[in-house]
């Protein structure tokens, strides 16, 4: 019989394990980080609000859509998505959402409430929002708006504005002047939400 040999843990074993441990930590951190980042499953369909039940009492009203190109803003304070337009009611809803850090880059108090509008590039209408429901996470703000009275032709450039302070401003081009609006298919829920 072969004694048995003694199992050391040495010092290079140890700082392999804390390595392991560090770019493991890392890798872990990086892929929630990104999961995070593509997270816009909020506010991703329409809410049923009475101009929408008023447009589809007839049975014959749609909403239109639009995929957004644009992943954020130019300059990147904000992200506007799921956006939805009634042209029977004249009402457009859209999502946005902004990373907290927005506060430490521009000096605005943490917490102050942004405002934002719809513009339409083209005919240079625009139209204030009003927030219809509000959610956040541990690192975003959501925000789900509503834009009554909404003219936008298929050639026509729609545009998501921020106001972040005193002339300031985040834009975000939501629908391009050669992308058509597409039909959105109201699912079930919705459907009977609106009737």
């Amino acid at each position: 019989m072969e004694p048995e040999t003694e199992k050391r843990i040495t010092p290079g074993k140890i700082a392999k394990i804390l390595a392991l441990i560090f770019i493991f930590s890392v890798c872990g951190l990086f892929v929630l980080r990104c999961c995070m980042v593509a997270d816009k499953s909020r506010f991703s369909s329409p809410a049923p609000t009475e101009a929408l039940r008023a447009a589809f009492a007839d049975g014959e009203s749609g909403i239109k859509t639009v995929k957004v190109s644009a992943e954020l803003a130019d300059d990147g304070y904000f992200a506007a998505y799921a956006v939805f337009w009634s042209p029977e009611s004249g009402e457009a809803q859209f999502a946005v959402r902004w990373n907290r850090s927005v506060y430490g880059y521009t000096d605005i108090p943490a917490g102050t409430e942004f405002v934002f509008r719809l513009e339409n590039e083209t005919t240079g209408e625009s139209w204030p929002t009003v927030t219809l429901e509000s959610d956040s996470n541990g690192l975003y703000q959501y925000r789900r708006l509503r834009a009554e009275g909404v003219t936008v032709g298929e050639e026509e450039q729609l545009t998501a504005v921020m106001e972040l302070r005193d002339g300031f401003e985040s834009r975000q081009i939501l629908k391009h002047a050669e992308q058509p609006w597409l039909d959105y298919k109201v699912g079930n829920k919705l459907l009977k939400q609106l009737r």
